[in-house]
């Protein structure tokens, strides 16, 4: 048991982590051999042993064993115990003070801009690597992919990147498509070029709109390139996880899968309940009672915007003299646990899909057959109206296609009878999942 050496074998559990999330994971624990019988894995919080359990205990576990030695794990949780983010400290140049050190720091990222955002477990891993990437761009977790539903936080957290940072630029698909064709159409690339590479952080939002896209796909994968040769970073955020980017050039997913993936899951318990708490505080505690806070917290909201949506309602029925008892009693009823269908673009095209029965792939295609048109026009006017896509975003879904030809499909659907019908269907159909009525 003498011969145990504890760097050695934490050295020896880290060369057999293949994913750099697990890498990270084990980075956020202190390991601790104590008295010769137990390995304390000492953490700061639930969530992160959750986490270490699940994606490193193994591989120590399995390790032990293979050295044949009877060691137990025991997990300590110290709330006191942080390692929030980790910035590996390089030798400070003797021609420097502390002084001058830390006004360097201070003109370089400003990280209370975190402060806005509450922490939770749906998003604790991206946030500290979020924290990683401002601190010092290009050292870790380059290229950062963020991946989640619409409405999670996605956005939100790239612009707080970019409020942090004072040396980043933040651009949604649509403008870096437009600045790209824009750039090839006046003989201009290198400007779009040095824009968009002349800070230390870049952060793009919305990628999975570049999907067919070759040429933009490969500006994207030569402009990572250029990030991670020069020290760099790069943070990515799309509503799909980099392997189901299916049409993205394959050495652009591989760039993606060498940084570290991590998904923002849709707001949990504990982040609804600080914000009610919040908001309550700033209304003297009157804006809703304990048992009205109770109520919403058995809700189950797949976004922020719901969330801010129910917030907006609560203040202003409290500002209008109106109270919130009957419309926390309808979101209970509207909520219940499995009545509410999401409303996502993959719902309304597998919908449009069987409609018409034709392929999904045909509906966002090019191809101009009767059936598929009719399909292409119902699945454009329900995206409109059920989702929060802008028309030039739903005319890149569709095969990019422009704004007036999106506006063109909208006014075919509301002058055509029979495509109208077919509206009303889906509103029925909405509805009686939404009721948790089985239709036959």
């Amino acid at each position: 048991m003498n011969t145990f050496n504890l760097d050695e074998f934490l050295n020896s559990v880290q060369d057999e982590l293949e994913n750099k999330t697990d890498v990270y994971w084990m980075s956020q624990a202190d390991f601790q051999f104590n008295d010769g019988k137990n390995l304390d894995i000492i953490v700061s919080s639930e969530f992160i042993k959750n986490s270490i359990e699940k994606k490193v205990l193994p591989t120590i576990t399995k390790k032990l064993s293979d050295l044949e030695i009877s060691i137990d794990c025991v997990f300590v949780v110290d709330k006191n115990f942080k390692k929030e983010f980790l910035v590996e400290e390089k030798p400070t140049p003797t021609t420097q003070t502390t002084e001058d050190v830390e006004e360097i720091n201070e003109t370089s990222f400003d990280l209370e801009q975190f402060n806005d955002l509450i922490v939770g477990n749906c998003n604790n891993l991206a946030i500290t690597a979020a924290k990683n990437v401002v601190v010092e761009p290009g050292n870790r977790f380059n290229p950062l992919f963020v991946y989640g539903k619409p409405g999670v936080g996605k956005t939100y957290l790239l612009k707080t990147i970019e409020k942090a940072s004072k040396s980043s630029y933040y651009i949604d698909s649509e403008s870096f498509l437009e600045s790209y064709i824009s750039g090839i159409k006046n003989q201009d690339i290198e400007s779009f070029k040095k824009k968009i590479r002349s800070v230390d952080i870049l952060l793009i939002d919305d990628i999975q709109f570049f999907l067919g896209k070759k040429g933009v796909s490969e500006e994207l994968f030569h402009t990572i390139n250029y990030f991670l040769n020069n020290s760099k970073a790069v943070v990515l955020a799309s509503d799909q996880k980099p392997q189901s980017l299916i049409g993205f050039p394959e050495r652009l997913v591989s760039r993606i899968l060498n940084g570290l993936v991590t998904d923002i899951e849709k707001p949990d318990k504990f982040i609804f309940s600080e914000i009610l708490n919040e908001k309550n505080l700033e209304f003297d505690d009157a804006l809703v009672s304990k048992k009205d806070i109770d109520l919403l917290l058995k809700l189950d909201f797949q976004s922020f915007r719901e969330i801010n949506g129910v917030i907006n309602n609560l203040i202003i029925n409290k500002q209008t003299g109106m109270g919130n008892a009957e419309y926390i009693a309808e979101l209970v009823s509207m909520y219940s646990d499995d009545k509410i269908v999401e409303l996502t673009p993959e719902f309304i095209l597998e919908y449009c899909s069987n409609v018409y029965q034709v392929d999904k792939k045909l509906i966002i295609s090019k191809n101009r057959g009767e059936l598929v048109s009719n399909a292409r026009h119902l699945f454009i006017y329900l995206m409109r109206k059920h989702t929060e896509y802008s028309l030039n975003q739903i005319g890149l879904y569709v095969g990019n296609r422009s704004h007036s030809t999106v506006l063109s499909s909208i006014k075919k659907v509301e002058n055509s009878q029979n495509l109208k019908k077919e509206i009303n269907i889906f509103n029925n159909k909405v509805n009686l999942i939404n009721s948790n009525i089985v239709a036959v």
